[in-house]
């Protein structure tokens, strides 16, 4: 059994962008309570410390949620597993700041921003510098006033 369930399932989902986006997402939003040992839908995996995540069960869950955890829910599930989000206008239009950070946080892993780099000339030369996450995970928990 891994340390934490987050560790398991950063552990099942490393490696792919988008996976770890969407499980970064669960771990990160609504204090992480949707990425628990105990959610039906976080399950033992076969190799050791490692959990993954039934997408199926995750959003026959959501159907119960707060429109703001539906919402977080179906972005975890279409960066997970590429299922289509039917209304991506709505779903974006009604999550608040934080959770705005955060999905476009997963977003921008997602297409991997935090590993792409760029040439610049340094006096004759040309270098590669590695650039920055274009929106950086937020290192704060601390809910925005």
């Amino acid at each position: 059994m891994p340390a934490t369930a987050a560790a398991g399932l950063r552990a099942w989902a490393k490696g792919d962008y988008p996976q770890e986006a969407g499980i970064e997402l669960l771990v990160r939003a609504f204090r992480g309570q949707f990425a628990q040992t105990g959610c039906p839908w976080v399950k033992p995996c076969s190799r050791p410390g490692v959990l993954w995540l039934d997408v199926a069960t995750l959003l026959d869950y959501a159907g119960v949620c707060s429109g703001g955890e539906r919402r977080v829910l179906t972005i975890a599930a279409a960066l997970i597993d590429g299922r289509p989000i039917p209304d991506l206008a709505d779903v974006l239009a009604g999550l608040d700041r934080r959770t705005l950070t955060l999905v476009l946080a997963a977003i921008a892993h997602a297409a991997g921003s935090h590993e792409q780099a760029d040439l610049i000339r340094q006096g004759d030369q040309l270098v590669f510098v590695r650039l920055p996450a274009l929106i950086p995970w937020p290192t704060s928990t601390r809910r925005a006033a």
